[in-house]
Parts: structure tokens; C-alpha cells; sequence
């Protein structure tokens, strides 16, 4: 690196503390799991239920009770996806299903998802109707828009390559979202639960996933490793590791190739809008986040140096609130090589 370009990049190291984006403000479920009578702390899913209430993407009862086993029927499941991908509803064409009207439970939120492609257009919706693990399946692949395929889903003896949803079953099994209702079997025509369709949504949000497509080795070995350091920084003050999230990784990827393929270094980006448009764009949900951006550093090593060095992206990196991390790194553009980090509480 020339004498110039180590110029050029302190300058633009400066100009990004200087420009340093910072965003926060807090939730306010609903009923939070830790009041949910029916749920206790020693719970299996007591985690799950706690994180999904608290971003208001499930709800108890009046009664103080989630009842996890109750049956989720196929209203209540759009009304769950929505609010985890956070879909605008307003303005969306009428589903034209004879058994939906505007006064039924979940229209808005099923005429979104139909707007969208994930239900298909038919006579009925059948909204009260309890949703099948493979409905669910589908559901999930399709409006998360989860990849992947090839797990080995004969394990399953209930779910045959012939039947419709075995594509579907697959793909959440290659992204860790299922495991089966026991070694053997999926169950698919099982009604899902409230505690399932939870679990579900909870693991799409926090998948690490398989790496992502176009990320040679090279680069996907150092976004580990500024993981791996960041948390070691982290571990120095006494906070918590922050965990790698799949989706955000996705979104701070997209974050340094645009700005190596747009020839530009800004916390604003002329395609994505801020960072916390890119995020929410992901369809991830948070309660707080931040964004760390350089340029031209070679190595792991030396990018956490030049962050560590500036008190606005030290603050992000050991910010004892934020729970996941996605780190997107590109090689291209005029400074060589562009690093991305994005972090959120959820």
C-alpha cells in the first residue's frame, strides 16, 4: 500500500468516526413470556417465547397465559409472519377469498402475504382452519425466502420426495430450522402449536445459515475472525458475545459491495437508505442498532485496530446492549476492500 492510499484511508477512517450513526429505542411489549403463567423459566422453549413477545411477534392471553399447545390457525400464522418480517399491510389488494372479509381476524396481514406471493390466490383462505407443519413449511420458505436444499431429508420417512412439501421440508432442515418431531419423522400433517410456530420463527431470525453465496474463503475467514475478536474486546469490559446472524450478515455484505461497486463511504448508502433501512429491508426486527464502516484495511487485525482506535465504533463494538453482529466484507472499489459491521438487541 502506497504512501498515498495510507493517507486516503486514515483520512476515511476519520471521516466515519466523524460521521459514526447511532440509533436506539426500546420496545414496548405487549405481555413479555416472563408473565406468561403457563411459561416458566425451565421451560424448553422459555427463551424462544420470551424473545418473540417482546417484539411483539406473538402475544398472550387476557388471561396471563400463552398456551403454547393450543393449535395456530392459518390467520394466526400470517398475523405472526407479518409482524416478524414487519410487512407494510396498508393498501394492499383485497385477497378476494369468500371466507375473508375486512372484519376478519388477520385480513390485512393475509392480504399482504397473498400481495406477496407467499399464499396463493383461491375460492377460500379457510383463516380458522389449524395450519399443517407442511403448510407451515411452505409458509416459512416462502416468506423468509430461505435457500438451500440437499440435507439428507430421507431421514424422514413420513415426508417422500413425491409429496408437494418435500421441498420445503428440506430447505428448513438445510438451514437448521427443523430437527422433526422425532429422528424419523416430520410429522407434516400434524397441526402446528403456538410453541412450534414460535420456535420456528425464532431460529430463521437467529440462523447463522450456510455461508452465503459469492463470499470466497478468504473473506469469509476474516468476517470470522472480526467476529471472533470483537467478542474478545468485548469479553476485556465484561460484556456479553454478540452472535453472528445469518440475515444480518447478508445485509452487511450487501453494505461493502455497494459501496466498492458505487464508489462511495458513507453511512447513507444511495441504494439500501440508512443502515436501519438496510436492516429492517432484511425483515429483521430490533430494539436498538448500529453500524461500524472502513475501507482499505487488509486484515482483520488491522480494521478492529483502526475501530478500536476511535471512541465512536469502540462504543458500538463493546456496547453491552447488542446481542448479534453481522460483518460484511468486499473486496473491490477504489480503496481495495470495504468492511461492513452491523449491530443489533433483540
Amino acid at each position: 500500500m502506497t504512501e498515498k492510499m495510507k493517507t486516503r484511508v486514515k483520512k476515511l477512517t476519520f471521516i466515519a468516526a466523524a460521521a459514526l450513526l447511532f440509533f436506539i429505542f426500546t420496545a414496548s411489549p405487549s405481555l413479555a413470556a416472563s408473565s406468561f403463567s403457563d411459561v416458566s423459566k425451565s421451560y424448553w422453549a422459555h427463551a424462544e417465547i420470551t424473545e418473540l413477545a417482546d417484539k411483539g411477534v406473538i402475544n398472550g392471553h387476557t388471561d396471563g397465559t400463552f398456551r403454547p399447545h393450543d393449535s395456530v390457525t392459518r390467520a394466526q400464522s400470517a398475523m405472526m409472519i407479518v409482524r416478524a418480517l414487519n410487512i407494510p399491510t396498508a393498501d394492499r389488494p383485497d385477497p378476494n377469498f369468500k371466507d375473508v372479509t375486512p372484519k376478519t381476524s388477520g385480513y390485512a396481514e393475509i392480504a399482504a402475504l397473498v400481495d406477496l406471493g407467499v399464499f396463493a390466490k383461491d375460492e377460500k383462505f379457510n383463516p380458522t382452519q389449524p395450519a399443517t407443519r407442511a403448510q407451515v413449511a411452505k409458509i416459512l420458505v416462502e416468506a423468509f425466502d430461505l435457500k438451500g436444499s440437499g440435507s439428507g431429508i430421507k431421514v424422514f420417512t413420513d415426508v417422500p420426495a413425491t409429496q408437494w412439501y418435500y421441498s420445503y421440508v428440506d430447505t428448513l432442515v438445510h438451514n437448521g430450522i427443523t430437527t422433526g418431531t422425532t429422528k424419523t419423522t416430520f410429522s407434516p400433517n400434524q397441526n402446528v402449536d403456538r410453541v412450534q410456530m414460535a420456535v420456528f420463527i425464532y431460529r430463521i431470525q437467529n440462523a447463522e445459515g450456510p455461508t452465503s453465496p459469492g463470499i470466497p474463503a478468504g473473506e469469509s475467514a476474516m468476517m470470522t475472525e472480526v467476529l471472533n475478536l470483537v467478542n474478545q474486546e468485548r469479553a476485556k469490559v465484561g460484556a456479553p458475545a454478540v452472535k453472528l446472524q445469518k440475515g444480518l450478515q447478508d445485509a452487511a455484505m450487501l453494505k461493502s459491495k455497494d459501496m466498492a461497486d458505487k464508489n462511495y463511504f458513507s453511512h447513507q448508502s444511495p441504494t439500501y437508505g440508512s443502515p436501519f433501512d438496510l436492516i429492517k429491508s432484511r425483515g429483521i426486527s430490533y430494539t436498538a442498532a448500529g453500524e461500524n464502516i472502513a475501507a482499505g484495511q487488509r486484515s482483520a487485525e488491522s480494521v478492529m485496530t483502526s475501530w478500536m482506535n476511535s471512541p465512536g465504533h469502540k462504543a458500538n463494538i463493546l456496547n453491552k446492549d447488542y446481542t448479534h453482529l453481522g460483518v460484511g466484507i468486499y473486496k473491490g472499489g477504489s480503496y481495495g476492500i470495504y468492511h461492513t459491521q452491523l449491530f443489533i438487541r433483540q
